[in-house]
């Protein structure tokens, strides 16, 4: 793109977002969880059999060590520090369905490395972890390991030693959008299952479970209190669990910034849409690019799942109403990519929120009095999640951890600019990526 194009987009993205920012400051502050309307049920929660319900929070409870949200990491916390010591009473209360949040809206990535930062020692014994969970708990996840991932490229000079390019590319992934792609593997899991066993297992351990819950305030010190709409908590620890939704609790509100997706996922594809998809020969497949990413996976019943980047709101906000223009703009994206696919009912769509840090390293350790924190996964897959809510429920509680120096408190992240600044640049680059894209 040429200077006088990102300067254009510069002063798009500037005034795009002035009106976004103005009312914000002057008609509302960031809108706690509680605001957040009734999340639309995601085709992995769909495909498995009802999830149990939980009462919510209607009584003042005093425990040991309290868990904000109930995804896959504060499930893994509270079934470890469970685990780990018995005889502690642990709470994890959820702002709606358990796993509703970002846990079952993503792509069920499960890598043995963490993106961003290699294969690594500790990465493998996170994985590890997360299989011997599964096979101790009986959970069949549809565990594909060593699965065939191909990363895209739309210009082949930043692919670094690829396996198709150009016009070959274009025959064997049916698009003429991409001119290189580069192999790998990972290993990938239906993430509804996951959730779903790690329910069952919080539940066996005896954690006590809370649903329409959300935490609105939390006071730091010995004790924690934790107040919801109607009651509240008293705990000796709090593990904040809550991902993009953290800065609008107030924390790590200047390392870490949310970006929001929409996800579709279409019928059934028949004999024909199916060989035109390639889905059996590229059956995973990433994007390359910075946070501007688009995924795509098949399912066990031959679906089509597709992700894409909404976009950035001021003040974090986690809410977002998806309009026929998000609507429009992931269509002409999607189809840019894939033309087969023109036509095809989309059977599920829905908004997820992710966190991110700059160094793309989770925020995880200790945050306030009495209050710690893992969040900011970037994108990072469940075995991230898992492996850090383990370790992080060791260092709650004293423990020993081999890896306990992956934990990496706020202030040892890069510094994320402040509000106005953070949102004209986010929606100057969103708009440079748009033009560059279309």
């Amino acid at each position: 793109m040429g200077k006088g194009r990102r300067i254009a987009a510069g002063i798009t993205g500037g005034l795009a977002v002035l009106p976004l920012f103005i009312a914000d400051r002057i008609v509302k502050k960031p809108a706690p969880v509680i605001e957040e309307q009734e999340r639309l049920p995601a085709y992995w929660t769909q495909a498995v059999p009802e999830l149990p319900r939980f009462r919510p929070l209607d009584e003042t409870i005093n425990v040991d060590v309290a868990v904000v949200g109930g995804g896959f990491t504060g499930l893994a916390i509270g079934y470890y520090l469970k685990k780990l010591d018995p005889s502690l009473r642990v709470a994890v209360l959820e702002a709606q369905r358990l796993g509703s949040g970002a846990s079952s809206r993503n792509s069920g990535g499960a890598p043995n490395y963490f993106r961003g930062h290699g294969q690594t020692e500790e990465a493998q014994r996170g994985y590890d972890l997360l299989k011997q969970f599964c096979i101790d708990n009986g959970l069949d996840v549809e565990l594909e390991e060593q699965a065939p991932m191909i990363t895209l490229h739309r210009n082949r000079e930043t692919a670094t030693n690829p396996s198709l390019v150009g016009g070959d590319l274009h025959l064997a992934l049916n698009s003429s959008y991409y001119d290189a792609a580069v192999d790998g593997i990972s290993n990938r899991l239906h993430p509804g299952k996951l959730i779903a066993g790690l329910i069952e297992a919080n539940q066996r351990a005896g954690v006590e479970l809370y649903e329409y819950s959300p935490v609105v305030e939390v006071k730091p010190g010995n004790p924690v209190w934790l107040h919801t709409p109607n009651e509240r908590v008293i705990a000796d620890q709090v593990a904040l669990a809550t991902n993009a939704y953290s800065p609008g609790m107030g924390f790590a509100t200047d390392r870490m910034f949310a970006l929001h997706h929409r996800v579709i996922v279409t019928r059934p594809l028949t004999d024909e849409e199916w060989a035109d998809s390639r889905l059996e020969q590229f059956p995973y497949r990433l994007e390359h690019g910075t946070f501007f990413t688009h995924t795509v996976r098949r399912t066990a019943d031959r679906r089509f799942f597709y992700r894409h980047l909404l976009g950035h709101r001021p003040f974090e906000r986690t809410d977002w109403n998806i309009t026929t223009d998000d609507i429009a703009y992931g269509q002409e994206a999607l189809l840019r990519r894939y033309p087969w696919a023109e036509g095809i009912p989309i059977d599920y769509e829905w908004h997820g929120v992710t966190a991110r840090t700059r160094d793309r390293w989770p925020v995880a350790g200790p945050i306030a009095e009495g209050v710690s924190i893992a969040a900011g996964f970037n994108g990072n897959g469940v075995m991230a999640t898992h492996y850090f809510g383990h370790v992080l429920a060791h260092q709650m509680l004293g423990r020993d951890h081999q890896d306990m120096g992956m934990l990496s408190p706020a202030p040892e992240h890069p510094y994320v600019p402040p509000e106005l600044a953070r949102s004209i640049g986010m929606q100057s680059w969103l708009a440079w990526e748009r033009r560059r894209d279309g």
